[in-house]
């Protein structure tokens, strides 16, 4: 039986970790994620999936602060070494030290057709490029960002209607459905790596932020108006939803007001229609009932 060690902090986290803990050729050992975070009015600590699922399995558990310390670095190497380290929605660095731990290598998921979209982003990229095709990669990692070595790609069509949501989650759900299959040829010698080229065909997919997911009320009502870039407006509205969420600032009868579009659509003449709207301070909306206060 292999040992596994995995590394990560939501839900897809879980669902890899679910995945492999069925299967009896390996075994969950440990389980690195981090500490619990205090949240909400009350600041309540609450534990993240990753960390419920080693509660709930009984098994072995690094919770990390801000970063992987040298005090973590002392207790994971006083470890008995893993036979796979697989990296999954994470959100930390993972220094040099930690990818040479396991005995045979450190694995990850990336839900992109690598080497496009590398970075902690890919899904939302993809989205706004606007591009047909894309994949969940299992790959080798290396000590640069998402450029080790591919051993499975899962190709699928992008939805035209996905958000992130539906993009990472049909991303999961493919590359989890023979996971355990993929990491035994791994370790029995079956899987040929691939080799990434040096440079990635598209940027980086950096972390998003809220001025990402501005964007200018002008340029909206010309996309509302003859369709001006209203394509690419949906495609942002998408791939921003549920978080950071695309966002305008509006000139109402009480002053300058931001607007969240949570949902929006192009009609038979391509031109965009705001359906799902939140003005700033009230309930979420449609569109017409708000759009007589902007002025």
């Amino acid at each position: 039986m292999y040992k596994i060690w995995i590394a990560g902090s939501t839900k897809k986290t879980t669902q890899v970790a679910d995945k492999i803990s069925q299967d009896n050729r390996f075994e969950i050992s440990h389980i690195i994620t981090p500490q619990p975070r205090k949240v909400g009015r009350k600041q309540e600590e609450v534990i993240n999936p990753p960390h419920q699922f080693s509660k709930n399995n009984q098994i072995q558990t690094t919770l990390v602060d801000k970063k992987i310390d040298d005090e973590t670095k002392t207790k994971l190497l006083s470890l008995e070494k893993p036979d796979l380290l697989i990296v999954v929605d994470f959100g930390f660095w993972v220094p040099g030290w930690l990818l040479s731990l396991p005995k045979k290598a450190p694995l990850n998921i990336h839900p992109s057709l690598l080497p496009r979209w590398r970075g902690s982003s890919p899904g939302q990229n993809v989205l706004l490029s606007g591009e047909k095709e894309s994949a969940a990669t299992l790959m080798i990692m290396a000590k640069e960002m998402d450029a080790g070595p591919i051993l499975k790609q899962v190709p699928f069509k992008v939805d035209p209607s996905w958000t992130q949501v539906e993009y990472y989650q049909h991303s999961f759900d493919l590359i989890c459905e023979n996971l355990v299959d993929y990491l035994n040829e791994f370790m029995d010698g079956k899987l040929i790596e691939t080799q990434q080229p040096k440079e990635s065909p598209t940027p980086i997919a950096q972390k998003l932020d809220k001025k990402q997911s501005f964007r200018d009320w002008q340029k909206i009502k010309k996309a509302m108006e003859n369709g001006d870039n209203a394509e690419g407006i949906e495609r942002a509205c998408r791939a921003f939803y549920p978080w950071p969420k695309l966002w305008t600032m509006i000139n109402t009868q009480k002053g300058e007001k931001r607007l969240i579009i949570h949902q929006c659509s192009l009609n038979k003449n391509q031109t965009l229609v705001l359906e799902k709207v939140q003005l700033e301070g009230k309930a979420i909306s449609s569109f017409n009932e708000i759009k007589n206060i902007i002025s």
